[in-house]
């Protein structure tokens, strides 16, 4: 607005009518980071108040000018800061950088721009989240970092001074991915440099400058991976030529050059993407991973909604059974499934879920056990029912210790409502790490360096096997309504296993649901996790040939009414 509407509005809401007294009101509104002051070519003062305008960014206009886009989500856990907050947040980024030649101001957010650069800062108070970007020219990549940097910095200091009951959660975007087309972009959680240096300290840069891996992608130039604020003529030399090479433009270019960028209102850890840091490492200690809790109000909102989803119960979700055959009477030992037990006991008990389990049964055995299971009485009170099976396995079954089958449709029989009638309605999970290779144990166990295992049918395996399973259950035709079936790997497969460690599947699934079950649907999640273990293993055969094969599981959705399974990691209805 000009400083005359300014000042009149003033004039007409306040008892301010002397000059002098006027510029203490504009003082003030400027000390609390609320009004931006700037000139216009012409000299005249004006004056911007984010919070009251009426227009929103609905796209990044600068993303596909260059090819280099650094960017950092921030999200706001703990007292979430009230809407003024990030406001005063683009406020005080404008009063940073005056320099720029060119400003926009909107509700949502504050766009800078001058020839070398773009940044954008986007919020979005529903969603707690906040977004910095900077694109720029290659040649400008040192000076983009600076800016990202020290933005970044000014931000959570900010926050921190002024809401210190936040928590703010910085997620790094990976500047390589975008630029090669990839649409689920690398994620670095809390990296060291987005922590605001101390007084007298320099900003955070790594020495490192080789170039790095990304995915399938080797010779990264590391200023695509990480700060680096001074690169030599032979480093922008390289760069240049990198991205002359890889840079793919994105497909929603519109016909302005601007990139459609909407900030949307799931939280941005929902954004669930490749993860592969560490693709092959088995040295982490999952069961001592931290649970995201689900924090977004409108999945909150879902909780009582069982038109959409599965109605949850509370304090407990439901009851998980595990079943690990271990220790074959021929065949020897599944060396790494203890793993795999260990980590989904943990992920599952934090979750809220009761945990049972059971090991080295018989083919006999495992169909008592869950005949048992489906018996209790207990599960009248629970909203799901998880089955882990982890065993040797071929096509359309899973052995027990004594090498015996049980078919999968027998197992399917005997959840299903009929024969689970507490679960009538009910959402049942079931998680097989088995091989699918050939019809007996002795075709399916690969004992080498991963040791594997694996099975799964899906719809066309239950009419498959439908003869032998009712053989032993008497039935025809039996209802598949309300499941959820993830399989380690597809038909005449094998699944990949690590002997200190444990399966590439579980480690990736319970990975997943520790970061990302606060938000999306189950279904989703393990959509995701099929993506992970293929892409993953397809990089383990492309370093080791021979060695390895490319493992896709298998996904096999049966849930009615069109209603999805939302876990609610942590939250119960309170609000």
């Amino acid at each position: 607005m000009s400083e005359k509407l300014l000042h009149h509005l003033l004039i007409t809401k306040t008892s301010f009518t002397t000059s002098d007294k006027m510029k203490v009101a504009v003082k003030l509104l400027q000390s609390f980071h609320l009004l931006f002051e700037m000139t216009d070519s012409s000299q005249r003062l004006s004056y911007t108040m984010p919070y009251f305008s009426q227009e929103y960014f609905t796209d990044l206009t600068a993303s596909r000018r260059q090819p280099v886009k650094l960017s950092v989500d921030m999200l706001f856990g703990g007292l979430t800061p009230p809407q003024y907050v990030y406001h005063q947040i683009s406020v005080k980024l404008l009063n940073d950088l005056q320099d720029c030649s060119e400003k926009a101001v909107r509700k949502n957010g504050v766009e800078l721009r001058d020839e070398a650069y773009t940044l954008q800062l986007l919020h979005d108070y529903k969603s707690r989240k906040l977004s910095i970007s900077v694109t720029s020219a290659c040649r400008q990549i040192g000076n983009a970092w600076k800016m990202l940097t020290t933005s970044v910095h000014s931000t959570v200091k900010y926050v921190n001074s002024t809401w210190r009951a936040s928590k703010i959660t910085c997620i790094n975007l990976c500047a390589h991915c975008p630029l090669v087309g990839e649409k689920r972009p690398k994620r670095f959680i809390n990296p060291s440099w987005c922590r605001p240096p101390k007084d007298g300290e320099s900003l955070p840069m790594t020495s490192d400058s080789s170039p790095g891996r990304c995915g399938t992608y080797r010779d990264v130039p590391a200023c695509l991976l990480h700060p680096t604020f001074q690169l030599s003529g032979d480093e922008l030399q390289k760069l240049s030529d990198f991205v002359k090479t890889n840079y793919k433009p994105p497909d929603n270019i519109g016909h302005s050059g601007a990139a459609t960028h909407t900030v949307g209102t799931d939280d941005v850890l929902s954004d669930v993407s490749d993860e592969e840091e560490d693709t092959t490492s088995t040295s982490e200690d999952l069961t001592k991973l931290t649970l995201v809790p689900t924090t977004n109000q409108s999945i909150k909102s879902l909780f009582i909604n069982t038109s959409k989803i599965y109605k949850m119960t509370s304090p407990f979700r439901g009851r998980a059974l595990i079943i690990n055959n271990n220790k074959y009477r021929i065949g020897g030992e599944r060396l790494g499934s203890s793993y795999d037990v260990d980590n989904t006991f943990a992920l599952f008990r934090k979750m809220g879920f009761e945990v049972v389990k059971q090991k080295d049964l018989t083919a006999e055995g495992i169909l008592q056990c869950i005949q048992s299971e489906t018996r209790d009485e207990i599960h009248n009170t629970y909203g799901m029912f998880f089955l882990f099976l982890f065993a040797h396995g071929a096509n359309g079954m899973i052995h027990g210790v004594d090498s015996q089958p049980v078919y999968l449709t027998q197992i399917y029989s005997l959840i299903n409502s009929t024969n689970f009638p507490n679960m009538a309605g009910k959402p049942k999970v079931v998680v097989i790490q088995a091989c699918r290779v050939g019809n007996s144990v002795s075709q399916t166990e690969q004992n080498i360096q991963q040791s594997t295992n694996s099975s799964s049918p899906e719809l066309s395996a239950l009419r498959t096997h439908q003869q032998e399973a009712e053989t032993s259950t008497g039935q025809r035709n039996f209802d598949v309504d309300d499941l959820l079936i993830l399989h380690s790997c597809f038909e005449n497969s094998v699944s990949m296993k690590f002997r200190d460690g444990g399966s590439l599947l579980l480690r990736i699934l319970v990975k997943t649901l520790y970061r990302h079950a606060c938000h999306p649907d189950l279904a989703e999640l393990f959509d995701i996790v099929k993506h992970r273990v293929r892409k993953i293993s397809g990089i383990m055969k492309e370093r080791h040939s021979g060695n390895y094969t490319t493992q896709t599981p298998v996904v096999t959705n049966t849930l009615t009414g069109r209603r999805k399974i939302y876990l609610f990691p942590l939250f119960h209805g309170e609000w």
